[in-house]
């Protein structure tokens, strides 16, 4: 189910899911270690058609999960109009922040405002 995205700050990292992650709650949200309650994540999703899907707003800081690595829970919103990986590497400010995409990654300060812009539309 698609819901507008509510205001709120710019986006401070990139998590890669695939499709079968993007629910609302997921069921274990990767996240970075410095994640803290009222922080703001891009969903890329991976593989085909892949590219920003949904914006995720987190309501409690990380903690270690079990089997490694940090969660937090969070709301998902969905994107209407995912932003697609073409048009992502077509932007100046956030084609090098999304070509090699291999892992979580923070989001640069300018890169983080331009994809507001684009979340906006």
């Amino acid at each position: 189910m698609s819901v507008p995205v509510p205001a709120g700050p710019p986006p401070t990292s990139i998590l890669l899911w695939n499709a079968e992650e993007l629910l609302d709650p997921p069921a274990a949200p990767c996240c970075l270690r410095p994640t803290r309650a009222g922080d703001r994540a891009v969903v890329y999703r991976t593989g085909p058609g892949g590219g920003v899907a949904a914006v995720v707003d987190f309501t409690e800081d990380a903690q270690e999960r079990p089997d490694g690595g940090r969660s937090a829970p969070c709301a998902v919103h969905l994107l209407d109009d995912p932003l697609p990986r073409a048009a992502l590497l077509a932007d100046d400010l956030l084609g090098p922040v999304f070509r090699h995409l291999r892992g979580r990654r923070r989001i640069p300060e300018p890169a983080a405002r331009r994809l507001e812009e684009l979340l906006a539309r």
